[in-house]
Formats: C-alpha cells, sequence, structure tokens
C-alpha cells in the first residue's frame, strides 16, 4: 500500500479521474472538444469595458439576479427554477450532493459522458450500467426494469448523447420520468444543435432536472459557467449547495453580455454548425469512413483496427481528434468535433492525404 493511502477514504483510492489531452501546442486545430470555432463577437466589447470598469477587488452579486433574469428569457421559463453553476461539472456535482446518499443507485447509460459516473461516485453512489443498443439508440425497455427493480435516485440521460451525437425522444423521456421514483437529469448541453428540448416537461414533472452549459452553445468554455433548471424547491437546494460566488465576476458578466447582445449570432452559429455537419458526414462516408448519424457538434466515427494510427497521423498533421477507441463500446472510434467550413476543410484534406 502507499504511505499516502493511509489519507484517503475509500472512494478516493479507487477513482478514476476524468481523461484530458495534455501538453497540447497552442497552434495544433482542436477537433477533440466539441468546442465552437470563434468566440462570441461581444467579446471585444467585454475587453474593452474591462479597461473602464472592472471591480475585481469586490465580490459580485451572490445571487446573479441579472444574469438568471437573461437565461430566463433566453430558455422562456421562471427565474426560480434556474441555478447558475461554474460549468456543467459542477452542475453534476451539486445535482448528485443534493440527491445521493451513501450506496445510493444512480443509473448511466454507455457510452456516455463519463463525468456522470465520476462525480456520482465521489458523492458515494453506485453506478448502474444500462447500455444503449448497438445503434448508441436508449433501450427503453431495460432501462424501465432497472428502473422498477433497483429504484436509482438519479438516472442520467444526455440528449444529444456524448461521444455518440444520438438523441432520446421526448416520449421516451416523459416515460422514463413516470416511472422513476427518484431525479432524472437530461444533460441538453448540445441542446442547441438538435434544435429539440424537454424544457416544457418541467412544468409536469418535479424530479426532472435540466443541465446547460455556455461552454457549447455560447462559444465561452474557458470562461467556465453553465446552469441547472429544476422545480423552484430543487432549485432553492441546489443553491443552498453551490459554492457561493463560485461562478467568477469575469464569467457571469461575460455570459450577461453574450445574452443581452449575441443570442442572433448564437442562433446563427449553431445553424452553421448544423450544415457543416451534414456536409463533413457525407465527405467523410464519402472516404470510406462509417459516421455514426449526430445530433450535435460532433461526429463519432468507426475507425476499426487503424483508429489510433489514423489519430496520431492527424496529430502529425497538427490536427488533434479524440481517441475513443480504447473504451468500452466505442472500439475503434474516433470522436469529431464539427467546426467552420475552412478548418473541416483542412481535416479533409488532411485524411484524403492519409486514406
Amino acid at each position: 500500500m502507499n504511505y499516502t493511502d493511509k489519507y484517503l477514504s475509500e472512494m478516493a483510492k479507487k477513482l478514476t479521474p476524468y481523461e484530458w489531452e495534455s501538453n497540447v501546442p497552442e497552434d495544433i486545430l482542436r477537433f477533440d472538444t466539441n468546442t465552437l470555432p470563434a468566440p462570441p463577437p461581444c467579446l471585444e466589447s467585454f475587453i474593452n469595458d474591462l479597461k473602464i470598469k472592472c471591480p475585481i477587488n469586490e465580490y459580485g452579486d451572490p445571487s446573479y439576479t441579472k444574469l438568471k433574469g437573461l437565461i430566463t428569457g433566453y430558455e422562456c421559463f421562471e427565474k426560480e427554477m434556474i441555478t447558475v453553476t461554474n460549468s456543467g461539472d459542477e452542475a453534476l456535482d451539486i445535482v448528485t450532493k443534493a440527491v445521493l446518499n451513501p450506496r445510493d443507485f444512480f443509473i448511466i447509460q454507455p457510452p456516455t459522458y463519463e463525468m456522470f459516473r465520476i462525480q456520482s461516485e465521489i458523492n458515494r453512489g453506485v453506478a448502474i450500467q444500462v447500455p444503449l443498443t448497438q445503434t448508441f439508440a436508449i433501450d427503453l425497455n431495460r432501462l424501465l426494469k432497472t428502473i422498477k427493480e433497483k429504484q436509482p435516485k438519479i438516472v442520467f440521460i444526455c440528449n444529444p448523447n456524448n461521444p455518440t451525437g444520438t438523441v432520446t425522444s421526448t416520449e421516451y423521456i416523459e416515460k422514463i420520468l413516470k416511472n422513476s421514483t427518484g431525479v432524472v437529469l437530461v444533460d441538453e448541453v448540445y441542446r442547441e444543435f438538435y434544435g429539440k428540448t424537454s424544457v416544457l416537461l418541467l412544468k409536469k414533472y418535479d424530479n426532472l432536472v435540466i443541465l446547460r452549459s455556455f461552454s457549447k452553445f455560447g462559444g465561452m468554455a474557458g470562461a467556465r459557467i453553465g446552469y441547472l433548471m429544476a422545480s423552484s424547491k430543487l432549485s432553492q437546494v441546489f443553491d443552498a449547495i453551490r459554492l457561493p460566488m463560485g461562478v467568477s465576476w469575469f464569467s457571469y458578466k461575460f455570459a450577461e453580455l453574450l445574452l443581452e447582445k449575441n443570442t442572433a449570432w448564437i442562433k446563427s452559429q449553431s445553424q452553421m454548425i448544423m450544415r457543416e455537419r451534414s456536409r463533413l458526414t457525407k465527405e467523410l462516408t464519402e472516404l470510406g469512413l462509417n459516421v455514426v448519424p449526430s445530433q450535435a457538434n460532433f461526429l463519432l466515427v468507426k475507425v476499426g483496427d487503424k483508429a489510433k494510427e489514423l489519430y496520431e497521423k492527424l496529430k502529425d498533421n497538427n490536427i488533434l481528434v479524440r481517441d475513443r477507441s480504447n473504451k468500452p463500446y466505442l472500439e475503434g472510434c474516433l470522436r469529431v468535433t464539427v467546426r467552420n467550413r475552412e478548418q473541416n476543410n483542412q481535416l479533409i484534406k488532411s485524411l484524403r492525404n492519409i486514406i
């Protein structure tokens, strides 16, 4: 036993951290992070405003009142049902802290976003896996049977799902909500590239929680800001658990400006990504690659035994994709972000030369 193990909890000894690409050169073209190709247009005016007024020596508004109001307008939903968080990952931590007691069950549907499992296990939950089908669709009958047998405290649904880009219908989500005695968390981080949402179900089900993030639709991944939508009672608990002033003044002020000035840009960027998604799917397919139909801003590409080799050769061409080929259910797969036309053309050109 490592000497320092005596200081650690049993959970910490077994914890597997989230894997992330490290030591990435600044000039590499990143197709691995599912981020937008450029920051929002309001960034320049935000930086200019900081030169005039930047009260960084003071705390900001601990309740994020203005930002909540702007999110209300964007989502067409009530302010008291919103909790502002430091990224979508902190939002997951808040929900799992609020809901899970030690040894409580939670359900994940692999392959899916790995932080569902990590944050739930950190907060002493026990994972039950109900894998997606071979076409990466939800296995509804098996899921409902497992919910009935295990009575999980949380069921996680990523919609569209990361890393597959596949979706779960609102009809299926409602059936899951009706059959669940615990919370159903629907991750809608990639919703703008899909065009459908479960927000209206919040009026009918007090066990629904929706996760959102400015990282994807807002081009603000580096700012680390997200939010939860849930019943007012759950939201009060989430607000009590979240860190006071956990979101930096810079981040929530930037998010305010985005929703004040750039909602049209959000829509146009989403539409551009959807057009490029169709084009990139066609181009990759014509190169002989098997692309999973996606409703997100990324594509899961089935390459087979040469996935790792292709990943390395693209890296040699200064292009970084996400290598998922060593993960269960994703053997031989790479995940590729959909970026703008020029950047996607660089990817296509490199792939043509390699293949």
